[in-house]
């Protein structure tokens, strides 16, 4: 029995090993083909370093990410490098609340990440002791969850309503004859919500944060396809978005097997 259990453990380890180098080198090549074939594209020096800029936050965050699914400490100091560049990427593309959000918020939590996961025994090429939320700590999130959304969605409404805006045009979107919900906005306040609970989530060494990484990841290519679509449109070079549909595409992929780590770590 012994060891047949050492054997999962090594076919465990091999797997993860090539899930996550291919990981990486994926991520690497498509960041590496968006930003050759648009740097000239991009517009003027600015757009071009912040085209950089996005391609070197990303991969600092893919790595980031990858570390954290397999439960090493090392993500955070990856994950200072990519919520510094994010931010400041964000201020200068005009989403002010983002960028607040990243130095204010995320760049504090990688700080608490790291004494955290150090005091559950998360060091060098130590997995950290990870755990789950009980019953009630699992309800209290849903609905701070759900509660947050529901608040992140009126108070974005307002922020990017227009001057003479009527309340339903404020938060209703018209559709042919009905109103909608303004779904651009919708995927907005779950990433925003979401991020936040994640990274609490992160940072105490909690099972329970990979399923608000799904939810993240998939409103947050939602919202970039839509946002590239948009400059599409309006004829803007949509390859800063593209870069971030690319990143959050395999964050997803990886927060599903960040999902499927954890689940085991924490029934230990």
């Amino acid at each position: 029995m012994i060891q047949t259990m050492e054997k999962n453990n090594t076919s465990e380890e091999k797997f993860n090993r090539i899930f996550n180098v291919t990981l990486m080198l994926l991520m690497a090549a498509v960041i590496l083909f968006i930003t050759v074939t648009n740097y000239t594209r991009a517009g003027d020096l600015r757009d071009r370093l912040l085209l950089l800029a996005a391609a070197g936050a990303s991969l600092c965050g893919v790595a980031s990410t990858i570390l954290s699914a397999n439960a090493r400490i090392a993500n955070f100091f990856f994950g200072i490098i990519n919520v510094v560049i994010y931010g400041a990427v964000c201020f200068f593309k005009g989403n002010y609340g983002s960028g607040a959000i990243n130095l204010l918020y995320f760049l504090p939590m990688q700080f608490i990440g790291l004494i955290s996961w150090r005091r559950r025994g998360g060091g060098g090429k130590k997995q950290v002791n990870a755990r789950r939320l009980d019953g009630e700590g699992r309800l209290l999130y849903s609905l701070l969850f759900l509660a947050g959304t529901v608040a992140a969605y009126f108070i974005l409404c307002i922020v990017k309503a227009d001057e003479g805006m009527t309340v339903a045009e404020v938060f209703l979107s018209p559709q042919g004859s009905l109103r909608t919900l303004r779904w651009v906005i919708v995927v907005d306040a779950i990433a925003t919500v979401g991020n936040f609970i994640g990274q609490y989530l992160l940072s105490t060494a909690r099972m329970e944060q990979w399923i608000f990484w799904i939810a993240v990841n998939v409103s947050s290519v939602i919202m970039w396809t839509l946002t590239a679509l948009a400059d599409v449109e309006a004829g803007v070079n949509a390859s800063l978005a593209a870069v971030y549909v690319a990143k959050y595409f395999f964050y997803l992929i990886n927060a599903v097997n960040g999902l499927r780590i954890w689940l085991k770590l924490s029934r230990k």
